[in-house]
């Protein structure tokens, strides 16, 4: 099935996960995944929310010899979405045995130090605080000294969430701000705002010693 029919099919009635109203941009998949180009060769890389494969689809164009595709989705349509790619979209079917497509959340992967590109897709905005946490831990389980993350968010939005929602709405935005601030202001190495996506985005890039 068309990936937009997909998406639009789900993003109304899960909008807390899907957490978007359009796919991601060409210029938003670009900037999420230049980090790849500055690490060395064979790499191990997990994409946490694949969704309908803005990013698995130029992350599959990426790979070369050697190199390990993990993507990680929870949505039961966007899964079976992946995996319809996984036959139809060339660079996927081509290196299908180095992709693994998991169903379930990214805390319940295994391991320490196991990737070392993670590309998350996640709405971290539409989490609770408590749950921003548990994911940005897990990620630093997951990934390796050395490695790099690119999450990416809307630009302006938890401002904007603040001017129309209730006060406990608030409250919870400002406290997700406070985690990712933190994450990101020990972590971060880079920033780049991608004008061209609906709504324009702000790419963080994070690397680990």
């Amino acid at each position: 099935m068309n990936s937009f029919k997909v998406f639009y099919r789900n993003v109304f009635n899960q909008l807390k996960t899907t957490g978007s109203v359009a796919p991601s941009s060409r210029f938003l998949a670009s900037a999420m995944l230049r980090c790849i180009n500055d690490l060395p060769r064979p790499l191990t890389i997990l994409e946490p929310g694949s969704g309908t494969g803005p990013f698995a689809k130029p992350l599959a164009d990426l790979l070369t010899d050697g190199d390990k595709l993990d993507l990680c989705e929870l949505n039961d349509d966007f899964v079976k979405h992946l995996n319809e790619l996984m036959d139809s979209y060339p660079a996927m079917s081509q290196r299908k045995d180095q992709i693994t497509l998991y169903h379930k959340p990214v805390q319940a992967l295994e391991g320490q130090d196991v990737y070392d590109v993670i590309i998350s897709s996640l709405p971290f905005n539409n989490f609770e605080p408590e749950l921003v946490q548990e994911i940005l831990d897990k990620y630093l389980d997951l990934i390796k000294p050395g490695g790099c993350l690119s999450f990416f968010e809307y630009a302006g939005v938890r401002n904007l969430k603040k001017l129309i929602t209730p006060s406990v709405e608030r409250k919870r935005i400002d406290a997700v701000g406070e985690v990712l601030a933190k994450f990101i202001a020990q972590y971060q190495t880079g920033q780049i705002f991608v004008p061209l996506n609906i709504p324009p985005s702000i790419v963080h890039v994070c690397h680990f010693k």
